[in-house]
């Protein structure tokens, strides 16, 4: 049976799935090991060291000496090949010469005639206007571009209809004009010719004759001399003088010096030149031992250096890679194994490694640009331009987002690399370091976008005060070159700041991270999930807002960032909104849901909010420290009331109920700031259930509550010491005096009958006590549904 093309379709998609699937089955293996954490931290090892070995491989390059002109040779250099070293002086001088050889561009302007007689045309045209004379003179001058005098322009309103002199100054000047103008005709004195290019038809002639050619102020004189000649005998005397001064004030050269193009004619005519060469014999000695280096050994060296680039580039490349990875690893592991906040996530790790990309790419980037402005400004020195380069808002960025111990780190990587590729001596990597360390500090709190322009001029001052003192130790802190470093200094720790001004956000966005900025941002109550809160978990809402004072008011007092801690109390029971009813804070009733549920169903229901509250802030995007806080809140806490709730209703030889069942997930608090939040959070909940809240009985319900928590293990994990839980508690009890602080209380009015019977007069005297509650909880509930609440 033939196969028809539908069957040969199939069988080939059978095929090519065949192949894929074999293909997705072999490379399993391959991506599983990429999935795994510790091996994308070594891939990143990896891309980091040939990225830096790539854009160091220029600064390694020594092989052979790199000489200056004058230097003593230190060492005999002989070629190890045979070479052909261009003889630049002689090249240059053939190439110069093919230049000289071709001829200026110049522009003609046909239009410049036009222009004249239409300006001209114009200024009679408003003599024929009805207006008052003064109107008419200014609008004039105005045509003109210039101021009259009143008689010439008296003299001009005479002959206002006259258009026969408008033709006759235009056929006066003609000849002028195309015999040719030039703005200043000494220029082509050395010429042999000239390509003239019409402007608007790109019609070009070769002009031999050049002694024809009129200069600018030559021409002005002839066009005068024309006015008073015989020729002019057609235009009223009175007219000559005034149209001349008028023709000369309006005459431009209309032959325009093209220099953009005789330039580019003039080196496709060099690069057309062939390099002169010599012969340099394999084995022949380039430079002695002792010598002076001149011009023909620099030329004999660097064709050396080229020659051995190009037959070992590779060799090269790998050998550059292998020694920055060693660099990079031994960096890394004596870090994360040696200092305690080091110990960054893959993103972290991956936004280091970018930021350190970044500023080496825009540092070789600056190189390149710093050579070229040094070229056509000679007086800058090229050095000084390096003081410009801001490396320190890599540095302000890491510590914006991560720590300050990762910003040193980086501070000193980047400054030894930044240093290494400009290669200006000791002084540069020592200038990069202080003025990273400065711009990191100057960011360590920073809550507000203002701050970081601040930064930014401190490191400018910074860089101002190590440039001085630099030249100080010179002895020459009053030439040019410090002068020039000392501006470009100043102007690079002020573009740090701009930089990181703008790059912030956008670290911020990409990355997920949780600055103090975003944090001020997320402390407003007006937060969509805030006002969700208060809506429909008003007591959770309102115990967070007191958790986060608790919360700023202890990490003020040990020490961490205040901000963090009160933003993510806030935060820290978002997960409550989904089941409000089941958490006391927000029963507004006597009725408990959890009276119909077991304990287990009960502790669930409790446990189930970290995990609401984590996607929830996932959903919101609140940042990876707030997620973090709200996941370690609550740590491994044993909920007491249903386990206990649990164990009553045990039955003898049953199931015992086991206590892990009765605890949160964890994991415990891991920084100071989630410890911070777990105290605040159980101190406030606790404090609720004081009949009297007593100052002593405050102290001791909150000693009693912090001791419970460390003797439970909880705060194992987050570095909290005891002497920071000391200072935790009396912060604690101080705001908590505050909060439940008693009150006068106020008497209620009373009607006139009411007064007559009890013989008062309805002021209550000073001398009685007061601040003691009257009336008992259900005269208290019996008001509120007075009012209408239930």
């Amino acid at each position: 049976m033939e196969e028809t093309a539908t069957d040969r379709a199939r069988r080939k998609r059978r095929m090519i799935s065949l192949v894929l699937l074999w293909g997705k089955i072999q490379m399993r293996p391959f991506w599983r090991i990429f999935k795994n954490s510790p091996a994308q931290r070594w891939l990143l090892l990896l891309v980091v060291s040939v990225a830096v070995a790539v854009l160091l491989s220029q600064t390694f390059e020594e092989v052979p000496p790199n000489y200056q002109l004058g230097d003593v040779v230190q060492r005999d250099v002989r070629a190890d090949r045979n070479l052909l070293v261009r003889d630049k002086k002689t090249t240059e001088k053939k190439m110069e010469e093919a230049a000289r050889k071709v001829l200026p561009v110049y522009d003609y302007m046909p239009s410049v005639l036009d222009e004249i007689e239409e300006l001209i045309d114009d200024t009679f045209a408003v003599m024929r206007k009805r207006e008052t004379e003064e109107q008419q003179k200014k609008e004039v001058e105005h045509i003109l571009g210039f101021t009259i005098s009143q008689s010439a322009f008296r003299i001009l309103k005479d002959y206002r209809f006259n258009e026969k002199i408008i033709k006759r100054v235009v056929d006066l000047i003609t000849p002028f004009l195309n015999q040719g103008i030039v703005s200043d005709k000494s220029l082509l004195s050395q010429e042999e010719g000239a390509i003239v290019r019409n402007s608007q038809t790109g019609e070009a002639v070769t002009r031999k004759d050049l002694s024809s050619l009129l200069g600018y102020q030559e021409a002005k004189v002839a066009i005068a001399k024309a006015f008073e000649a015989p020729q002019a005998h057609d235009i009223p005397p009175a007219v000559r003088g005034v149209m001349a001064t008028i023709v000369n004030n309006l005459l431009s050269p209309n032959l325009v010096f093209n220099r953009q193009e005789t330039n580019r004619r003039r080196e496709a005519e060099r690069l057309l030149v062939k390099p002169v060469v010599f012969p340099i014999e394999k084995g022949e000695i380039l430079v002695r031992k002792g010598q002076r280096v001149d011009e023909e050994d620099i030329l004999k060296l660097d064709a050396l250096r080229k020659e051995r680039r190009k037959g070992g580039t590779l060799v090269m490349l790998l050998g550059f890679i292998l020694l920055t990875g060693f660099f990079v690893v031994a960096f890394y592991l004596f870090s994360t194994k040696n200092i305690k906040k080091v110990s960054p996530t893959n993103k972290d790790l991956l936004f280091f490694i970018l930021a350190m990309i970044f500023s080496l790419g825009m540092t070789r980037i600056a190189m390149v640009l710093a050579e070229g402005i040094a070229g056509s400004l000679p007086g800058v020195p090229l050095s000084a331009y390096y003081y410009l380069i801001p490396v320190a808002a890599g540095a302000m960025v890491i510590r914006i987002v991560l720590n300050s111990e990762v910003a040193l780190i980086y501070s000193i990587f980047i400054s030894l690399l930044t240093g290494l590729m400009v290669g200006e001596g000791i002084f540069l990597p020592f200038f990069y370091l202080i003025g990273s360390i400065v711009g990191a500090h100057s960011v360590a709190r920073c809550e507000q976008r203002s701050r970081l322009l601040k930064g930014g001029l401190l490191v400018g001052l910074t860089n101002l005060l190590l440039i001085f003192f630099q030249g100080m130790s010179t002895a020459r802190f009053f030439e040019a070159d410090v002068v020039y470093g000392l501006f470009m200094g100043f102007v690079g720790g002020i573009a740090a700041g701009i930089i990181v001004v703008g790059i912030t956000q956008v670290v911020e966005s990409i990355f997920g991270y949780t600055t103090d900025i975003k944090l001020l941002e997320l402390a407003n109550l007006d937060q969509p999930i805030l006002k969700e809160l208060l809506m429909r978990a008003p007591g959770t809402y309102h115990h967070s807002i007191i958790v986060g004072n608790l919360a700023e008011a202890g990490a003020k007092v040990i020490m961490v960032n205040p901000l963090l801690a009160r933003v993510s109390a806030y935060y820290h029971d978002i997960g409550k909104v989904t089941k409000p009813q089941y958490f006391v804070e927000n029963q507004m009733t006597r009725n408990n849901r959890h009276d119909k549920l077991t304990p287990s169903m009960s502790s669930l229901i409790l446990v189930s909010h970290v995990k609401e509250g984590i996607e929830i802030a996932k959903g919101h995007r609140l940042g990876n420290k707030i997620i973090d806080i709200v996941k370690q809140h609550h740590g491994t806490r044993l909920i007491n009331f249903f386990y206990q709730k649990a164990k009553e209703h045990e039955k003898p030889g049953g199931q015992e109920v086991d206590e892990r069942d009765f605890r949160y997930l964890g994991p415990k608090p891991q920084t100071k700031e989630a410890g911070l939040v777990m105290l605040s959070d159980a101190v406030e909940a606790a404090s609720r259930s004081l009949d009297d809240p007593t100052p002593a009985r405050i102290q001791g319900l909150v000693q009693k509550i912090i001791n419970d928590i460390f003797i439970d293990g909880q705060l194992d994990e987050c570095e909290l010491t005891l002497k920071d839980l000391n200072a935790i508690a009396k912060n604690f009890t101080l705001v908590l005096n505050a909060i439940h602080h008693q009150r006068i209380e106020y008497p209620e009015p009373q009607l006139e009958g009411e007064r007559k019977a009890n013989g008062s007069s309805g002021t209550k005297s000073s001398k009685e006590p007061t601040g003691k509650p009257q009336k008992g909880k259900t005269d208290g509930r019996k008001d509120i549904k007075r009012l209408g609440v239930s």
